[in-house]
């Protein structure tokens, strides 16, 4: 038996065939790059989400992190305030207390004041009795050359002034100079003499020593005072301490607030002036602080005294 065998040969696709199968192709193609586009979309949300997230998250945290400084700032307040209340009633109650000192410390001021103005009154009817002695024991050529200096304003008393007392004072204040030549340094004393009457008559300047200086205030060490005192009490008695005096450099002849405190501690006793020099500009001035009138703006009203023609 014969078997006969034929070889199949696959058929070859026309040009419809091939197109239509290209087609195919392309169709699955584009079928399969959507897919790639959605998961690309799908990975960029996921990461958009991860990070809005951790924004979240951070936000929360930030939230809860400002809510426990409040809190915490909460209680800083509360326990200011009660700090603040505290110190309050504290200082309150100082202030309280300063004012009742300061009430019986002036009720306090006023007595030695009302003793110091009798103690000025017995004094000078002391004085007025034994005026003629103590006439007798001023020299006449000395009385009759006494420089008189009165009051820009009506004071009950005049100042008069031994010649050669301002000039000596002026003379010690230029003498203390710098290296070229210009006063540099202020002085301070005190003025010896007596009262006549209603007259502060001063005789003589004791230098002393300085406690305190600038360049317009100065103050006399109370040591160094004491023993002016007490030297002048042991070579004459009838004489005492009727002012004091400093210098000013360049600036003029005034007394500053420290020498109004000065003046006014001095003015304890009856009848005490005090003098200023300026040896640069060659000028001086005696002054007296009125305790019974004040200026417009409070300060203590400073008496000048003007040569009397």
């Amino acid at each position: 038996m014969v078997m006969m065998f034929m070889r199949v040969r696959p058929s070859r696709k026309g040009p419809s065939a091939r197109l239509a199968s290209r087609k195919t192709m392309i169709s699955m193609r584009r079928r399969k790059k959507p897919k790639a586009e959605r998961w690309k979309k799908r990975q960029i949300k996921n990461r958009e989400i991860r990070d809005i997230t951790f924004e979240v998250q951070n936000l929360k945290s930030s939230i809860s992190f400002l809510k426990s400084e409040l809190r915490r700032l909460s209680e800083i307040s509360q326990v200011l305030e009660s700090q603040i209340s505290s110190a309050h009633d504290h200082f309150e109650k100082r202030i309280q207390a300063i004012a009742g000192n300061n009430e019986y410390l002036e009720s306090r001021l006023e007595e030695v004041r009302i003793s110091t103005e009798r103690l000025s009154r017995d004094l000078d009817k002391l004085l007025g009795a034994r005026s003629s002695v103590r006439k007798i024991m001023m020299p006449p050529p000395l009385t009759a050359q006494l420089t008189i200096y009165e009051g820009e304003k009506p004071l009950a008393f005049q100042v008069g002034v031994v010649p050669g007392v301002v000039e000596s004072v002026i003379e010690s204040a230029r003498s203390h100079v710098n290296q070229n030549g210009k006063p540099d340094e202020e002085i301070v004393g005190v003025l010896i003499g007596r009262v006549v009457g209603k007259t502060v008559v001063v005789e003589e300047a004791v230098l002393g020593k300085t406690s305190y200086s600038s360049l317009t205030e100065v103050a006399i060490d109370p040591k160094n005072l004491a023993e002016i005192i007490d030297r002048m009490m042991k070579e004459d008695s009838s004489r005492r301490v009727v002012g004091w005096y400093h210098s000013h450099l360049g600036v003029g002849v005034f007394l500053s607030d420290v020498d109004i405190k000065t003046q006014l501690m001095f003015q304890q006793f009856l009848y005490v002036i005090a003098l200023v020099v300026d040896p640069i500009k060659n000028d001086y001035g005696f002054f007296y602080v009125d305790r019974e009138s004040k200026l417009p703006d409070g300060r203590p009203n400073v008496v000048r005294f003007k040569r009397k023609e």
